[in-house]
């Protein structure tokens, strides 16, 4: 049996104190009973789970802007891990998206709860108990949940479907079409970690996988079968009839990979494994985003075939473009001939969404020329094409947020960001009062960053 987490839920209808931010009607944006019920008939719940700090209200606001912006359908939560004083509860009234809802999952020790161990928190590891004891305290009636990450952009909408049609690299406009999961057959995106159980033996699959161990073994005997299914990241989605057998096994399965397998991708992998416990098989597709310049089996192709360069037009991508799904930030990106444009998501300053602060300065607008002759495959171009891309989707949105919450938003493109992690520019910004910085020097498991 799953321990039972005893979890906080704040409701997002108390008044904005006085931080220094617009007088705007803020009731619009949280979340009605009225809407609450009106997005019930809609197919899929999208949530993310962050920390709480500057770094990932920067990123949380950026994600459900660029959400809101493309027209995604759905309903949308926000799980906000460790907020646990007023102050910070009362920002995260102000949310980039008219219909997303935040829901308040404070602190737990990482325990396994048949042999009572304790373990230190490593990268993810407040995910899976986090969308566990959600999923249990809300009941969301939405036909699939679909976990994502917080630093991911929206590029363009997606639909699901039973029989999805798509032309070649994807190049049907509008939304893009995906299957639609059903019970016990889930849909995701394809990531490089590979079948990573089929390194394990009997023991330590049983280690793992309990009383399911011969599903386990069973699934990650073929490599490339399991491959193909469970080397899976975010998006994940599943089906409603799957969801709270497999938000169950997510953290106890999430502990135990972790044990044996203490890589920062530990989590990542025992979605997969929960899956192959509950007997749920998976379709997933790398179309869903680009990260990685040097990946080929990322859908470059794509972006490729886009006509719109980013370092000229300095606005996001238009919606009505072949684009992959999401632009997915966890990469650090640069400008090759150019000196100053090596720009990681914990480059941002974390005071990003100050009233105050600048935006992001932009790549010059001919950046990309040098490398679109060479046929917009090479590495370069797609480094170059991601520098600015980020830019311009971090400016786009940001500036979104601000234009509803700042009475004079500061548009400046101006912050011209090192190549290491900022803090905060101005040390009497509202973010210092309210949240810690955040980022990988200042999280929860700095100590397995380091020992990974």
């Amino acid at each position: 049996m799953m321990a039972v987490l005893v979890l906080l839920f704040v409701p997002l209808f108390a008044a904005i104190s006085a931080l220094p931010l617009a007088d705007a009607a803020t009731s619009s944006f949280l979340q009605t009973q009225d809407v609450a019920f009106a997005r019930r008939a809609r197919s899929v719940h999208w949530v993310f789970v962050t920390d709480c700090s500057a770094y990932m209200f920067n990123q949380g606001n950026l994600l459900l802007a660029s959400a809101n912006d493309v027209a995604q359908e759905g309903a949308f939560t926000w799980i906000m891990y460790g907020c646990e004083r007023e102050e910070q509860t009362r920002a995260m009234q102000m949310l980039a998206h008219p219909e997303a809802s935040v829901w308040f999952s404070p602190k737990v020790n990482l325990t396994d709860p048949e042999t009572g161990d304790q373990f230190a928190h490593f990268q993810a590891s407040n995910r899976p108990v986090s969308v566990q004891a959600w999923y249990q305290a809300t009941q969301p009636k939405e036909e699939a949940i679909a976990i994502i990450d917080p630093d991911m952009f929206f590029m363009r909408a997606v639909t699901f479907s039973q029989a999805p049609t798509n032309g070649p690299h994807g190049l049907n406009s509008g939304p893009w079409q995906t299957l639609a999961a059903a019970p016990k057959h889930g849909v995701g995106a394809r990531y490089g970690q590979g079948c990573v159980s089929n390194r394990w033996g009997q023991s330590e699959m049983q280690q793992i996988c309990g009383d399911q161990t011969q599903l386990c073994l069973a699934a990650s005997k073929d490599y490339q079968a399991c491959d193909m299914a469970y080397s899976s990241g975010p998006p994940w989605i599943m089906h409603k009839s799957d969801a709270k057998d497999l938000l169950n096994h997510f953290p106890i399965t999430t502990l135990r990979v972790h044990q044996v397998w203490p890589d920062l991708l530990s989590e990542q992998v025992a979605y997969g494994v929960a899956q192959m416990r509950g007997g749920i098989h998976s379709t997933i597709d790398p179309f869903w985003f680009v990260s990685s310049p040097e990946a080929n089996d990322q859908p470059w192709d794509a972006v490729a075939e886009l006509d719109w360069d980013p370092c000229k037009e300095r606005t996001a991508p238009p919606k009505s473009a072949s684009n992959p799904i999401f632009f997915h930030a966890c990469s650090t990106f640069r400008i090759p001939h150019l000196d100053g444009y090596v720009l990681h998501k914990d480059h941002i300053h974390k005071d990003l969404l100050d009233c105050d602060a600048p935006l992001l300065r932009y790549p010059p607008r001919d950046a990309l020329v040098e490398y679109t002759s060479a046929g917009k495959r090479s590495p370069e171009f797609r480094d170059t094409w991601s520098v600015c891309t980020y830019t311009n989707l971090v400016n786009a949105y940001a500036g979104t947020w601000k234009k509803k919450f700042c009475k004079t938003p500061n548009l400046e493109a101006a912050f011209q960001y090192p190549s290491y992690a900022s803090s905060f520019l101005n040390r009497n910004s509202w973010l210092v009062k309210v949240f810690r910085r955040g980022g990988w020097s200042d999280n929860d498991y700095a100590s397995h960053i380091e020992k990974a």
